[in-house]
């Protein structure tokens, strides 16, 4: 459903379809929107980036659009990525490189505070990266670990930002159109001042957001384990009667 259909839908059956309810609405469904996109590493709010690298590179902008994303939008385009999640380092001339994680300052200090420092003897392909604040224009910037000592390609593994839906827009995670329903009704009943029907509405959408969970978990790139459970001896007591 498109941004303009959920929100004629939820006036609809409210009975209020003023130019002004709609407009209104469609902020909700906005709102709650972003709301649901920023809860969790949704497949298809994930997207790749690339992004050439120098030699003694210690700050990295990630300013480029994503090469690969997980849906198919009119918004995908133009959307770069809010925070990077995982980065793959390709020495320039080789084939495969190393899988980077993000971690805390903190962690760097622990084991050595000269490790992310331009320093040239230890200068190597980087093994792990910092998330540092946005420059001025939004853009996410990384901290390598160690300063690379070659020139490569970083592969940005990033949660893409949030775009707000035009009225002929869809949403791109699967299965929100009902949580949507249900938390726009809710809050135009609590703008209308019937709180407790407000909070039902809540209750419902919340709960179909826990649908799109359970499918995010089983219907899509997910391993299933089965982890063999080990009782704790001491938690068996005899019962005397």
């Amino acid at each position: 459903m498109t941004l303009t259909e959920i929100a004629n839908f939820v006036t609809t059956i409210l009975s209020d379809t003023t130019s002004d309810s709609v407009s209104v609405c469609k902020d909700f469904i906005n709102r709650r929107y972003q709301f649901v996109w920023d809860t969790g590493l949704w497949t298809e709010t994930l997207g790749v980036a690339s992004k050439a690298v120098s030699a003694e590179d210690t700050e990295i902008t990630i300013d480029s659009v994503p090469d690969i994303t997980f849906y198919q939008s009119v918004v995908a385009p133009d959307t770069f990525i809010d925070f990077p999640v995982a980065i793959k380092f390709t020495e320039t001339g080789k084939e495969d490189g190393l899988n980077l994680l993000n971690d805390s300052w903190m962690t760097f200090f622990q084991i050595d505070p000269n490790a992310w420092e331009n320093v040239s003897a230890r200068r190597a392909n980087p093994t792990n990266f910092i998330n540092l604040p946005k420059d001025a224009d939004g853009f996410c910037r990384i901290k390598p670990v160690p300063v690379p000592s070659a020139a490569g390609t970083l592969f940005v593994l990033g949660k893409l930002k949030w775009v707000a839906l035009g009225d002929s827009d869809s949403p791109a995670l699967n299965g929100i159109d009902n949580a949507l329903i249900h938390f726009a009704t809710g809050d135009m009943l609590k703008r209308a001042r019937q709180r407790e029907a407000g909070d039902r509405e809540l209750a419902e959408a919340t709960a179909h957001v826990q649908v799109m969970v359970d499918m995010e978990k089983s219907q899509k790139q997910s391993i299933s384990r089965v982890i063999p459970y080990v009782y704790d001896d001491y938690t068996f007591r005899e019962v005397i009667t």
